[in-house]
């Protein structure tokens, strides 16, 4: 993960390097969330409470989720879909590796699509659009898979079918190999 993370270049935003959180933090946080149950800027901020956690890393604590959230939107487009990459790739090589009795329930795996509209108040927000109901919102659509959120996408509010199918069918044979029955 460390040298998959410092190849992305895009996902050093810091205009000084000695001073926050390096990317490595940012990626580990999020990816240990997403793959523990965590759907959320303040699920990742918890992960501060796992000690064993912190120590496997070598960090004394996570950033905060204000943190997360300046360096998810200073990330821009490439590194939003470095680290959208990042974390399927994870969670393929989880599923490669894990057991199914595991992640399957009734000896299959259970995949759900989300769209959840995240409402705004405020004047502009880049990216949101007014939804189904009339608000200005942002739309947080995810694909879990088992236990993991295997995909997701953020942004105004569109098609979910369509971005569903995206989810679905993006990487090379991502959904093709395990899981099967998902």
């Amino acid at each position: 993960l460390k040298q998959r993370v410092a190849a992305e270049r895009s996902l050093e935003v810091r205009t000084h390097k000695g001073k926050g959180f390096a990317p490595l933090v940012y990626v580990s946080q999020l990816l240990y969330s997403f793959t523990s149950g965590g759907v959320s800027l303040a699920d990742a901020e918890r992960l501060n409470d796992d000690g064993p956690l912190l120590a496997l890393l070598g960090l004394e604590k996570f950033p905060d989720q204000t943190a997360v959230g300046e360096w998810l939107r200073d990330l821009g487009e490439p590194g939003w879909q470095a680290l959208r990459r990042l974390s399927r790739d994870f969670v393929q090589w989880a599923f490669e590796r894990a057991k199914p009795a595991r992640y399957q329930h009734a000896g299959r795996t259970e995949c759900f699509f989300d769209d959840t509209q995240i409402e705004l108040s405020g004047s502009t927000f880049e990216g949101a659009a007014i939804n189904y109901e009339g608000n200005l919102s942002l739309s947080w659509q995810v694909l879990l898979c088992g236990p993991f959120v295997a995909d997701q996408i953020l942004g105004a509010t569109s098609n979910i079918s369509a971005r569903g199918a995206s989810a679905i069918t993006s990487g090379p044979a991502r959904w093709n190999r395990r899981p099967r029955n998902c």
